[in-house]
């Protein structure tokens, strides 16, 4: 029976071997010695895994997910409402001649196949990520300051928001239509919230930028953003503002048996430094502003 065996091993051998020689396509083995198996050519690339996808096809979630896991080495869970669609196959399209997708790339391609079985990647910017529902995504986002929005991979779930802002509410409003990208917006007066995938809410801070530098309130006033040069420090340049357009201003009262006398000084210029960036954000009427532009100038 052994000998049996040992000729069958043999004879297995050599058709492998053959049908790896004569194929059109190259024989795929069991990914990293576990039981799913990648349609994609699994290359090494400056000492990292990435992957080459060559034509079309379809893919099991599950074997998708693990060898995603085995190229990035991070720690995978699944959430329970995914278990059944773990079992379902997504598709990928890839040119004939072939593409790569670099280490850095592959959580995002892993996220964008994904969406085909109505999943996606939460958390695959660090060390522990998820695959959930694209709709249950928004409650798992990580919530982080808007200067550090450039620093994600597009299809990573964010939250940001502002404190301060002019007619949030008008804002949000104005956002709407990037809801049928599952991006989630929470306006309030002066507040304002977004939630979605990095590449969404990039797109939305342009607009809210946009929008900021050209509105003019109800006082004449508008809001303006400027980026300093690496020789003026954002702290100085908002003290030297401040002080350059301050308003005083005398009241006086009466007591019981005298007059007093105080003298204020008012602010017709409102400037804040913007976290983490070399950044100004300055409330002023227009002509203020080439006051603010020319004082800048000035200081380099």
């Amino acid at each position: 029976m052994s000998r049996w065996i040992a000729g069958l091993i043999v004879v297995a051998t050599v058709f492998v071997f053959a049908a790896a020689q004569e194929g059109e396509k190259p024989l795929r083995f069991p990914f990293g010695g576990s039981k799913s198996q990648l349609p994609f050519d699994v290359l090494e690339q400056d000492g990292k895994t990435v992957w080459r996808v060559i034509g079309r096809g379809n893919i099991r979630v599950e074997e998708l997910v693990a060898g995603y896991t085995t190229a990035s080495g991070k720690r995978i869970s699944y959430d329970s409402s995914v278990r059944d669609s773990a079992k379902t196959s997504v598709q990928y399209v890839g040119p004939d001649s072939g593409m790569i997708i670099a280490h850095d790339d592959l959580g995002n391609y892993v996220s964008e196949l994904l969406e085909g079985a109505r999943l996606t990647l939460v958390g695959h910017s660090g060390a522990k990520v998820r695959v959930v529902q694209i709709d249950d995504a928004l409650g798992y986002a990580q919530v982080i300051r808007l200067d550090q929005l450039a620093n994600f991979p597009e299809s990573e779930w964010v939250t940001i928001s502002w404190n301060n802002i002019d007619d949030a509410y008008g804002a949000a409003q104005q956002l709407l239509h990037f809801r049928t990208s599952r991006v989630h917006i929470n306006g309030t007066r002066t507040n304002l919230t977004i939630t979605g995938r990095v590449a969404q809410l990039r797109n939305c801070v342009k607009l809210i930028d946009d929008r900021q530098s050209q509105a003019i309130g109800s006082d004449g006033k508008q809001l303006r953003s400027y980026d300093l040069p690496g020789t003026v420090k954002a702290a100085d340049a908002q003290r030297v503002l401040r002080e350059l357009f301050l308003k005083p201003s005398t009241t006086v009262t009466r007591t019981d048996s005298d007059y007093r006398v105080t003298e204020t000084g008012d602010r017709d210029v409102l400037v804040s430094v913007v976290s983490g960036k070399n950044r100004l954000l300055v409330r002023a009427a227009p002509a203020d502003h080439e006051l603010v532009k020319a004082a800048i100038a000035a200081m380099q």
